[in-house]
């Protein structure tokens, strides 16, 4: 979902801010019949995300198996969090891999592949999908596979590829949340850009109350990030994780380039709104998850 490095910058060399009226490489456009003009791929699709979601604009399903999360919270293994200059990244090794079965994914297997999070300069605004007309202070995914293809790359562009499940995190004044405290010192010591630290492996528990919980929205859409390829089999948890606004603050004190000018403070990307004549369907699956 995210990368490291920009082509033809060396990681001794800065960018701060790219030109404003920088261009797509030619290599990267496609031809839009209809306006017999070359455009960037990604702008031809028709179910791009994020969206906004309503619950009385869903589609009400009961039938779904239980979404079963499993390896999620174990205590075993190495956790790794990194500064990509984009976001920060959760990778397990040394483990069995986490992963998910049922729901909407009927019957793949979703490998975990990695966890980032998004956020913005303040506080109401770090979300990228929005609930109901409201706007939370961070957004976090974690990305999964579907193994039949056998690794992320060769799945990431197959229209099943990918299961991303997603969180939102609310700030409030200043109750630290304390199951979160270990990402947040793991984000303290990767402040900057391409560092690493090793956190506790149980590091997830955070979100295992929430992902217990009845009750998500299930669709069909894309990456948030370039190239936004349609893979995406979205899961989404409309009860937001209370932190403390301090929490969030310490992701903005992430540097996004070499020279440390830069912080990370805006990797969101806006609401995607699909052509008049196309309708994602938006499912509200009230069917119990499962989870060990």
């Amino acid at each position: 979902m995210t990368g490291t490095d920009i082509p033809g910058i060396t990681r001794n060399q800065c960018v701060c801010s790219p030109p404003k009226d920088a261009e797509p490489a030619r290599s990267q456009l496609v031809v839009d019949h209809d306006a017999h003009m070359l455009v960037e791929e990604w702008r031809l699709h028709k179910f791009q995300s994020p969206i906004e979601l309503s619950h009385k604009d869903s589609i009400h399903h009961d039938n779904f198996e239980p979404l079963e999360l499993h390896g999620h919270w174990d205590d075993e293994g190495t956790a790794t969090f990194t500064n990509t200059g984009k976001t920060a990244v959760l990778r397990f090794s040394d483990r069995a891999v986490p992963y998910l079965v049922g729901g909407p994914l009927h019957h793949d297997t979703y490998l975990f592949e990695q966890l980032h999070f998004h956020w913005s300069d303040d506080d109401s605004s770090g979300c990228e999908h929005i609930f109901e007309g409201m706007a939370y202070s961070m957004e976090v995914h974690a990305v999964h596979y579907n193994e039949k293809y056998g690794d992320f790359k060769t799945a990431a562009d197959k229209p099943d590829g990918l299961a991303v499940i997603g969180f939102f995190l609310e700030a409030t004044d200043n109750e630290d949340n304390p199951c979160f405290s270990e990402m947040v010192k793991g984000v303290q010591k990767i402040t900057k850009i391409n560092n690493s630290t090793n956190i506790a492996p149980d590091c997830l528990n955070w979100i295992k109350e929430e992902a217990q919980c009845k009750g998500y929205y299930t669709y069909q859409g894309s990456l948030t990030t370039e190239p936004y390829l349609e893979s995406v089999t979205w899961i989404l948890y409309p009860t937001p994780i209370h932190v403390s606004r301090q929490q969030v603050a310490y992701f903005r004190e992430l540097k996004s380039t070499v020279c440390e000018r830069v912080n990370i403070v805006n990797n969101v990307r806006p609401i995607q709104s699909p052509p008049g004549d196309k309708k994602i369907n938006v499912i509200y699956a009230r069917s119990h998850k499962q989870s060990d």
